[in-house]
Formats: C-alpha cells, sequence, structure tokens
C-alpha cells in the first residue's frame, strides 16, 4: 500500500473535498495504513526504509486526525482553497457573537456556583453542542457554495465553540473527581 506524501489528507484517504466524510470509512482505511505502514512491521528493515515508516506514519496520523476533528477539517478545507489564518489569535468580527460569547463564558463560571453544577454544566454541554451542530451546517453550505470568507468566520465561531467545550468538559471532570 504506498502512500504519496504529496497529496492532500482527502486525497490519501480516497475523499473528495468535502467538508462531510464517512467517519466509519476513515476509520478504516485509517487501520489499514497503520496495518501497512507502523514502525514496528519495520523493526527489522534498514535505516531508511524505517526512517520512510516513521514519515509515512506520522503523515498517515496528521491526516487522520485532521479529517477526524470537525474543527481541522474546517480550517484545512480552506487552507487548501487558500484561505490562510491563524487559529490562535483571528476571532470572530460578529459583535453580536462576542457579546454571545462573553455571556456563555460568564455562565460556564457561573455553573461552578449553581445548586447543581454537574446539572448546569451538562445543560451547557449540550447548548454548545448544538450550537456547534448549527455551524457545522453553516460552514457545509457555505464551503459547497464557495462562500470561502463566510466559511472562515463560521469556522472561527466554531473554534471557540470547541474551545468552550473542552473548558465544560474540564469541569464536568473536575467536580466528578470531587464527588469520589
Amino acid at each position: 500500500m504506498n502512500v504519496d506524501l504529496t497529496q492532500n489528507y482527502f486525497e490519501l484517504f480516497g475523499f473528495s473535498e468535502k467538508y462531510i466524510i464517512d467517519q466509519e470509512q476513515l476509520s478504516e482505511k485509517y487501520r489499514s495504513f497503520q496495518s501497512a505502514w507502523h514502525p514496528d512491521k519495520f523493526a527489522n528493515a534498514n535505516d531508511q526504509e524505517r526512517r520512510i515508516s516513521v514519515q509515512t506514519t506520522a503523515f498517515i496520523n496528521e491526516a487522520y486526525a485532521t479529517l477526524k476533528s470537525d474543527l481541522k477539517r474546517s480550517h484545512y478545507l480552506l487552507k487548501l482553497c487558500d484561505i490562510e489564518f491563524n487559529a490562535d489569535t483571528e476571532t470572530s468580527s460578529d459583535a453580536a457573537f462576542l457579546m454571545q460569547t462573553m455571556e456563555l463564558h460568564e455562565q460556564v463560571e457561573d455553573a461552578s456556583h449553581a445548586q447543581n453544577p454537574l446539572k448546569e454544566l451538562d445543560r451547557l454541554s449540550n447548548e454548545l453542542k448544538a450550537q456547534q451542530q448549527m455551524l457545522i451546517s453553516e460552514f457545509t453550505m457555505q464551503f459547497e457554495k464557495r462562500e470561502l470568507n463566510v466559511a472562515k468566520e463560521t469556522a472561527l465561531k466554531l473554534q471557540f465553540y470547541e474551545r468552550l467545550t473542552n473548558q465544560v468538559r474540564k469541569k464536568i471532570e473536575q467536580f466528578e473527581e470531587e464527588l469520589l
């Protein structure tokens, strides 16, 4: 099973450059690549073959992680269309969205002091997931219509929700640990 390290991640896994991909097919192809290229299979090979195995496996792992993640996949698709942005420093320019983000941050902080913090954090988690699904639908349509600058703005919003979802998840884990 040859791997061309010049392919983009979608080509590597046999997908067209679309946002929605078959996650089960992605996982199956990944397992197939791992079976063929895992460095353990090359333990007795020469230095060059071992080095190629490590490079190929790293490429496959990065491609898989990117395509598996909704957020990373959106950023990668935009990058393939020459829409560059710094996900760490750029934020949405939508004033209403920014106000909403401030309110959500406050709700997450306030949840820690609620009468039932776990219940409140679960409610927030579900709300955030619903917002993420809505943004995923928006991004999918925008990308298909090649409204790339609008899709970039949606990807930036999606990034915010993913960060906040992770923050809520960590708080839930902390509260659950305290209950043990």
